[in-house]
């Protein structure tokens, strides 16, 4: 199956920039989520699954449990389930590619 960036859902909110590439013909349901960010995320949690980052591009700080993770360019983050978290850049720009479950905006 291919899904085209025009196919994909818009959503942008402070300095925070995504396309949500909805995969519902998987089980779980999934998302693939690229997003570009230029500040602070915002918190957000995880449900039953654990969540998968991949940096594209930039260096950045992800916290969970009490941590501070630095990130660059090819590194790989994963979030545990039920994980309250923030993640944001320390370069201008922090481009991600994330693998969660749905995300049904």
């Amino acid at each position: 199956m291919k899904i085209d960036q025009n196919q994909a859902i818009r959503e942008d909110w402070d300095e925070v920039k995504s396309w949500n590439y909805k995969l519902l013909h998987l089980d779980p349901k999934m998302s693939v989520v690229y997003a570009e960010l230029k500040g602070d995320h915002g918190l957000v949690h995880t449900n039953e699954l654990e969540r998968v980052y991949y940096i594209i591009e930039g260096q950045g700080e992800f916290t969970f449990n009490n941590e501070k993770i630095l990130v660059e360019t090819g590194s790989v983050v994963t979030i545990p389930p039920k994980t309250e978290y923030n993640y944001k850049p320390i370069t201008e720009t922090l481009k991600v590619v994330m693998f969660m479950d749905l995300w049904d905006n």
